[in-house]
């Protein structure tokens, strides 16, 4: 399945510990047209014939095929041009709420800092005190921090599970996302293939 036109893309270069955030301008025939980078440190690293690949998000699961820069194009904005890829090349990964990853961020609901156990694209697992009152199905609205990024990730959760914790006098909760723009799901996203990439080099 092909990225749709204006849909938020995480480019990450084939054999380079970097990745980055654009989105699709237009969908031809033999080639897909990406806006640059929003972090303009890449253009240089990026010249023709270079090899990435491309990941995205439709419906409930995250999608990814590799390809290669072909050239520019100069619209409104400036593009980069992609070898569009056969649909049998593109590669449905796993499923967004599968794709999750330990992590303490901050984390702020009903006026108080908390802080997350894990995350993924689909929701959040944070840590709090019992007398933190939340319920069972309850919907909750939070501000989410991410590294690396200037503004916080606005969400409205429902709330899944409220289970114990190993630590006396505190529990579990664990939210899924009910209310995410795009842009903010990309974020989330970029932050867990980062961390998942981190963790694999560890590993080796």
């Amino acid at each position: 399945m092909y990225p749709k036109v204006n849909q938020n893309i995480v480019i990450e270069i084939k054999n380079e510990e970097k990745n980055f955030k654009s989105i699709v301008a237009e969908v031809g025939n033999k080639e897909i047209l990406i806006g640059f980078p929003m972090d303009l440190k890449i253009i240089g690293l990026l010249p023709d014939e270079t090899i990435v690949y491309i990941t995205y998000l439709v419906g409930e699961y995250l999608y990814k095929f590799q390809t290669s820069i072909i050239g520019k194009r100069n619209d409104n904005i400036p593009l980069f041009r992609v070898v569009k890829p056969k649909e049998v090349d593109i590669k449905k990964i796993q499923r967004r709420d599968n794709f999750r990853v330990k992590a303490n961020l901050s984390l702020r609901l009903k006026d108080t800092e908390l802080t997350t156990v894990d995350i993924s694209a689909g929701g959040i697992q944070f840590s709090c005190k019992d007398s933190f009152e939340i319920q069972y199905g309850e919907v909750i609205s939070g501000t989410l921090k991410i590294p690396g990024e200037s503004e916080p990730v606005n969400f409205e959760a429902l709330v899944r599970r409220i289970g114990g914790n190993n630590i006396e006098e505190r529990k579990n909760v664990a939210v899924a996302f009910s209310s995410l723009n795009q842009k903010d799901q990309v974020k989330i996203t970029r932050y867990c293939f980062e961390k998942q990439r981190k963790m694999r080099l560890k590993s080796k």
